[in-house]
């Protein structure tokens, strides 16, 4: 587990990303919504542009994360590894059952894995519980949330707390988006906006 001034510097950094996130939230009401659009075909001369984008960022730590939500008819085993989503690409939320821009904004992901679903996109979409490692939540809290909240998109917990530190996470929530080649593209520290989650996603799945 974090020593306890870490664990007392995220929940702070929480406390703040709740109050942000909650002004954040409330002007993102006014926005229209976007939606994700098919992947451009890689023929196209704007996928080309795309796809010559240089994925050199770091390398994603690999993790090993147990969920919560088994579905069998999606192919779910009870473990889920980053090495074995290798040539998709995957966006990765850490979050917490007592952290509230968290909780405020995990429907937005399971929109997004929805609409990736629909426009036929190989995409993955992750959700690790780090809330036991944190202070903030434990694993039945987890649970509760996530039924409560209807989120069937795979979400789980890692068995360590080295993932926090392998993905320098210092705010909660934090998302990170990663290439089809295993880099990092983007990592956002705090609450975000379902467009710009859509946003993100949409240069992603174009790569």
């Amino acid at each position: 587990m974090l020593p306890i001034w870490k664990r007392t510097v995220l929940t702070v950094v929480v406390v703040l990303a709740g109050i942000l996130a909650a002004a954040c939230f409330v002007r993102s009401d006014t926005a229209p919504s976007t939606k994700l659009n098919a992947p451009i075909a890689s023929g196209s001369t704007s996928a080309g542009a795309s796809n010559g984008t240089v994925q050199d960022g770091p390398l994603a730590a690999e993790f090993t994360i147990t969920l919560y939500n088994v579905d069998k008819s999606r192919g779910d085993t009870h473990e889920v590894s980053l090495s074995n989503l290798q040539g998709r690409p995957v966006i990765v939320n850490f979050w917490a059952p007592l952290c509230p821009p968290c909780r405020s904004e995990l429907p937005e992901f399971q929109k997004l894995w929805e609409e990736i679903q629909a426009i036929g996109s190989d995409a993955m979409v992750l959700g690790l519980d780090v809330g036991s490692f944190t202070g903030l939540g434990d694993r039945q809290q987890s649970i509760d949330f996530l039924d409560s909240a209807g989120l069937t998109f795979p979400t789980g917990y890692p068995a360590t707390d080295g993932i926090i530190r392998d993905y320098e996470v210092v705010g909660m929530p934090t998302t990170v988006f990663v290439y089809r080649n295993g880099t990092i593209m983007r990592t956002w520290t705090g609450a975000i906006t379902g467009n710009k989650i859509r946003e993100i996603t949409q240069k992603l799945i174009n790569q």
